[in-house]
């Protein structure tokens, strides 16, 4: 219920923006058309205007010039054009040139330095006080350089025009209106269509988070449509896929322990009931049989406190420069348990590395934990080899050892925690599965990089390098 309510709130969002923008986009549209079509009214009228006065008022300056004002408005009526009865009362003064007639419903007024009217093609305002506001076309007329008189144009386009753009705003509100109700049903549809694009995606996201917070890590997405939710999509099982993989590391983890704590533990308790009973003599190699297995407890608490600084990213490092040979030194109780064990080892070193920069101790706990894990898988008779050479500004480190080798479904897990690859060694002989997990977290802790090469038959080699920086 929760998310259909989602998805209509965002659907209904959706739709209301579309229509809402749509019918503002033809209301802007057509206002800014009405305004641009009265405009280009008022532009026409004016410029016709003007022609207007270019054409009369030389002529009506002309015959300021020569007759003053004295038969002006009989001229004028004279020559309009259509006015036959004027036509024929044409007087001394003379006509207009061929096709300069005054039109019918064309006004012209003349107003003296006084403003007074002196002529008026409608015969109207004669003698009297011309009140004609700035929004008539006028022209001053001049003569000899002296202004004269006045001419008014009052075009009859004025008023027909005027009725024209009425017409025309009323039928553009019209046709405003039809076309707002097409547009609006329009956006309705394709704001339905686009919310529900939009909204089906994300509720099914939704869906999917709550039931990974219910616990259901196996919940996968499949967005399809537009890239971006696509993305989200593959995004959202990547993150999945790995709270599944912690959950199921976590759960490996606490079998792992419980496991590897049963063993020594049951160990313990038989010895302990055997000396309680009698079957198992109290002396100092029983008592030291407890103690070893007491230390190997402590060992794995050691390396489990170790491993889990390091998959939190909490390791405490003090890089610092120190002598090769030190390191090396440090490395010499290895030495001597493999020559007990009957295995050969050497060192291959750069002669240019004289010091190197790292944290000491958790480096010199990398090679114990891979030298270690070399002498473990090699037979007696068999050689280990520590290699350390520059490259650039890095060193590399190489633990080799000539054993069965690591079949290739096993490589990708050797840095896994608990990890064997033969369950059949126990856990004197092969270790607790600890050391190579802490070996890599170490190396990677320093910038550094670690990775293993290995074929079954032909060994294993392991390789780590540090920047020397």
């Amino acid at each position: 219920m929760e998310f259909a309510m989602a998805k209509s709130g965002l659907s209904n969002k959706i739709t209301t923006s579309f229509i809402i923008v749509s019918v503002l986009a033809v209301i802007a549209t057509s206002l800014i058309m009405l305004l641009m079509t009265r405009q280009q009214f008022s532009t026409y009228i004016d410029n016709y205007n003007q022609v207007m006065l270019d054409q009369w008022a030389p002529i009506i300056s002309d015959y300021y010039s020569q007759y003053g004002s004295d038969g002006l408005q009989e001229y004028l009526q004279a020559n309009t054009i259509g006015n036959g009865k004027a036509m024929g009362q044409r007087r001394h003064h003379g006509s207009m040139p061929m096709g300069m007639g005054i039109r019918q419903g064309q006004r012209l007024i003349v107003t003296d330095a006084n403003n007074m009217v002196v002529a008026d093609t409608q015969g109207l305002l004669i003698g009297q006080p011309a009140k004609l506001d700035s929004l008539h076309s006028s022209r001053e007329l001049r003569v000899d350089n002296q202004p004269r008189a006045t001419l008014y144009i009052i075009s009859p386009l004025g008023s027909g025009l005027s009725s024209l753009e009425n017409q025309f705003v009323a039928r553009l509100t019209i046709n405003t209106a039809i076309l707002a109700i097409v547009i609006g049903i329009i956006a309705l549809i394709l704001g339905l269509a686009l919310g529900k694009r939009i909204s089906s995606p994300l509720a099914a996201l939704s869906s999917a988070i709550h039931q990974l917070a219910n616990g259901k890590l196996d919940e996968r997405l499949s967005l399809q449509g537009d890239r971006e939710f696509m993305e989200l999509g593959r995004d959202f099982n990547l993150m999945a896929q790995k709270l599944d993989d912690v959950e199921k590391n976590r759960r490996r983890l606490t079998a792992d322990i419980s496991h590897e704590l049963r063993t020594p533990l049951t160990f313990l308790r038989g010895q302990l009931e055997g000396m309680q009973t009698g079957s198992i003599p109290l002396d100092i190699e029983s008592i030291a049989l407890l103690q070893d297995e007491v230390i190997r407890l402590s060992h794995l608490v050691k390396e489990l406190d170790n491993l889990s600084l390091v998959e939190n990213r909490a390791v405490s490092l003090n890089f610092s420069r120190f002598p090769l040979s030190e390191l090396l030194e440090h490395l010499i109780p290895v030495n001597l348990a493999m020559q007990d064990k009957g295995i050969s080892y050497s060192i291959d070193l750069d002669s240019t590395i004289k010091e190197i920069y790292a944290d000491h101790d958790r480096l010199l706990q990398i090679l114990l934990n891979l030298l270690s894990n070399a002498m473990q898988h090699v037979e007696q008779g068999g050689q280990v080899t520590l290699s350390i050479q520059r490259y650039r500004n890095h060193l590399q480190f190489a633990v080799a050892d000539n054993g069965p080798g690591i079949p290739p479904e096993n490589l990708p897990h050797v840095f896994e925690r608990f990890y064997r690859i033969d369950d059949s060694r126990n856990r004197r002989e092969g270790g607790m599965g600890l050391g190579l997990a802490i070996a890599r977290g170490y190396v990677e802790a320093q910038h550094g990089k670690i990775w293993v090469e290995s074929s079954p038959g032909c060994g294993t080699v392991f390789y780590f390098t540090l920047p020397q920086e």
